[in-house]
């Protein structure tokens, strides 16, 4: 046997199929035999000097090019970007990128059935201690050979039959054996000439004449579009094949394998256990809209219904013989969990644009119970029948401290403001318990957070004012606080802010923006009031700690 093993630097692996176009976003996995012998003879010639193919290196291609590898393949993620190309002759054109992501220690495994002489042996351990990558160029490997392949390895097989459940059958194309790919060029040689004769035959009679047979020239061109062995084969431009007209490389073949049907299912990796028994509490969500309009998030101002269809998302997922996570329902045992400790929904905007929504954070105060876990490492989509689908990955769960440097809105500040409107809870009164001040406080004393020292809301013209101050009424249009004598009228930033859930309207029609100043720093989320665990209330820092 000889074993080699490729480990993957970058984490990753980019490889197109022979028969695909790259935007189709498929990954040729495992590497085919043929892409396997390529890379090797591209190396030598790129990294070790080589000027041609001859002695121990035509041995060892000889050999390997006669047998079929298997595979023990590393577990990864199906995974793919979309990025416009740079400007070319006007042109943008967008592609998709596709691969495979691999853990730090990830590492596949090739085994040929055959041995190598020294030499030849000693040639392919200098071609794999030189090979840059495998596949694209992206595809950073650090290869070797190996005595013999690790104990306990399952390994693909090159079969007709699968061998079990679970298995899905994926063509490779290989190297023809040498003597089947003689036979095989005698007979397209001979099929090409007898062709050109006809086509000749068929001219000369249309003009009356006798063609004559192609004479050595011809035929020496016949012959020189196939290469003369599998070797040589090897050597071949892709991009000359292709303006020749081969659909594939001449001395190859197609092969079956059967790999495991989830070999290319996108699916998050688990994070490690942490030490403490302590379960995580927050997880970040990255978004994508549908194919048809893969680049344009969501706007901000819809972030209600999304984060409501997302949460039915999860309830539905998180359900198990006992029911629906606590952490997505608030309610355990049948009553309503206090305290507000179950999951919130925290829409974001990470990317350039403020106003499209691009990443949501869910943090649950309790901390997330297996079925909630569960739910957000199998959550793919959302739907909702007025709403495009929205696309979703699970981009990083853990503790709360370590989505600081991520999320501005975990980041500890002294002064917080809407990031998306305040819609108090209950109808707002002028004084008591209903008040907006009052309200507001209270909300803050549920969520175990500290009274704000002041509070203060958002007018027109960029103005603050004291909320204690606001004149109240059960529309926007009656709210108003008087400042030097002037009448001034809330903000109206958040008047487009879907502000209802489905079914569920809000106790008032309008939204505010709410400034709040703390004695000390306070660490977020933090979310106030109506919808306030679906994207309404929303509080950021105005700025770093102070």
């Amino acid at each position: 046997m000889t074993v080699l093993a490729y480990r993957f630097a970058a984490g990753r692996y980019h490889a197109t199929p022979w028969d695909a176009h790259v935007n189709e976003g498929r990954v040729e996995w495992p590497p085919s035999p043929f892409r396997l012998l390529r890379a090797l003879v591209a190396t030598g010639f790129s990294r070790l000097g080589w000027t041609g193919i001859d002695g121990a290196a035509r041995e060892l291609f000889d050999l390997l090019a006669g047998v079929l590898p298997s595979y023990a393949l590393p577990e990864g993620t199906a995974s793919h970007t979309r990025h416009y190309m740079p400007p070319f002759k006007g042109n943008t054109s967008k592609v998709l990128d596709a691969f495979l992501r691999f853990p730090a220690d990830a590492t596949l495994y090739v085994r040929y059935p055959t041995a190598l002489p020294d030499a030849s042996r000693a040639v392919l351990a200098s071609l794999l201690r030189a090979q840059p990558y495998l596949g694209r160029a992206e595809a950073w490997v650090d290869a070797e050979l190996l005595e013999r392949a690790p104990e306990g390895l399952t390994w693909v097989e090159p079969s007709t039959q699968p061998p079990g459940p679970g298995y899905e059958r994926v063509e490779l194309l290989a190297s023809e054996a040498a003597q089947a790919y003689a036979t095989w060029r005698q007979a397209f040689v001979a099929r090409e000439v007898e062709r050109k004769e006809r086509a000749e035959q068929a001219k000369a009679a249309a003009k009356g004449k006798i063609a004559k047979n192609l004479g050595e020239g011809e035929r020496a061109k016949v012959e020189a579009r196939v290469p003369t062995d599998v070797v040589i084969a090897l050597l071949q431009d892709t991009g000359a094949l292709r303006k020749e007209g081969w659909s594939q490389p001449p001395g190859t073949r197609w092969v079956g394998y059967f790999r495991p049907s989830d070999a290319l299912v996108p699916r998050v990796v688990a994070p490690p256990r942490q030490q403490s028994e302590e379960p995580p509490t927050t997880a970040l969500l990255a978004l994508s809209s549908d194919t048809s309009n893969a680049d344009v998030f969501p706007p901000m101002k819809d972030a209600v219904r999304r984060l409501d269809a997302l949460h039915d998302a999860l309830v539905r997922l998180s359900d198990s013989a006992s029911g629906p996570s606590p952490c997505f329902t608030g309610r355990a045992n049948g009553a309503p969990i206090v305290g507000h400790r179950h999951a919130s929904l925290i829409p974001l905007a990470l990317g350039k644009r403020s106003d499209r929504l691009d990443h949501i954070l869910v943090h649950c105060p309790m901390g997330f119970d297996e079925g909630a876990r569960q739910a957000l490492f199998r959550l793919r989509k959302t739907w909702a029948s007025d709403l495009p689908d929205l696309f979703v990955t699970l981009a990083g769960m853990g503790m709360l401290d370590g989505f600081t440097k991520t999320v501005p809105h975990v980041t500890p500040a002294r002064e917080l403001r809407s990031a998306t409107p305040f819609v108090p809870s209950r109808f707002l009164k002028a004084r008591g318990k209903d008040a907006l001040v009052d309200q507001v406080q209270r909300e803050l004393a549920f969520r175990k957070l500290p009274p704000a020292a002041e509070i203060s809301i958002e007018l027109d013209g960029a103005r603050w004012g004291p909320a204690d101050a606001v004149r109240v009424g059960r529309r926007a249009s009656d709210l108003a606080i008087e400042l030097d004598g002037v009448i001034h009228r809330p903000t109206s930033r958040f008047r487009h802010f879907r502000r209802e859930r489905a079914e569920r309207p809000p106790p008032v029609a309008f939204g505010l923006s709410l400034r709040l100043v703390f004695d000390e720093p306070v660490r977020g989320p933090v979310s106030l009031g109506y919808g306030s665990h679906f994207g309404l209330g929303v509080f950021e820092p105005a700025g770093p700690e102070t």
